[in-house]
């Protein structure tokens, strides 16, 4: 019986030592300094690391650089795939209005009706470019 309380105890000891590591040992160097937004974009299963051991103990962790700058990068990841997908999230872009020709046409309805909406020449501009006069 004294065995169970002493490997309790034991593995208890070691979960609070590998929790009082925090992001810095997900990272696997403590000394190395918080990596950046970019560094973590690069390298998902750090940041998943990261993130795991700041969602754990957001009242020590949340404000901590590397918590910050990993969930920062999650974000930066999303972005990166949706562009991917789409081409381009810029309204002001022509690329944008030509991705979604039914949106094209609703914005151009709207903008006859009122030309000084915002996006209105990109969007008239993709209609342009794709019937070859611009």
């Amino acid at each position: 019986m004294t065995r169970t309380p002493s490997l309790r105890w034991t593995l208890s000891a070691l979960l609070a030592l590998a929790l009082a590591a925090g992001p810095a040992a997900a990272q696997g160097s403590p000394a190395a300094g918080p990596r950046t937004v970019s560094w973590y974009a690069d390298h998902p299963q750090a940041r998943a690391q990261v993130q795991l051991a700041c969602f754990d103990d957001p009242g020590r962790l949340g404000r901590d650089p590397d918590c910050v700058n990993a969930q920062q990068a999650s974000v930066e990841v999303a972005l990166r795939e949706a562009r991917s997908r789409t081409g381009t999230m810029d309204p002001n872009d022509p690329a944008f209005w030509s991705s979604d020709p039914e949106t094209r046409k609703s914005k151009l309805i709207m903008c006859r009706r009122d030309p000084n909406l915002a996006n209105c020449d990109a969007a008239k501009r993709s209609l342009l470019i794709e019937a070859g006069r611009k």
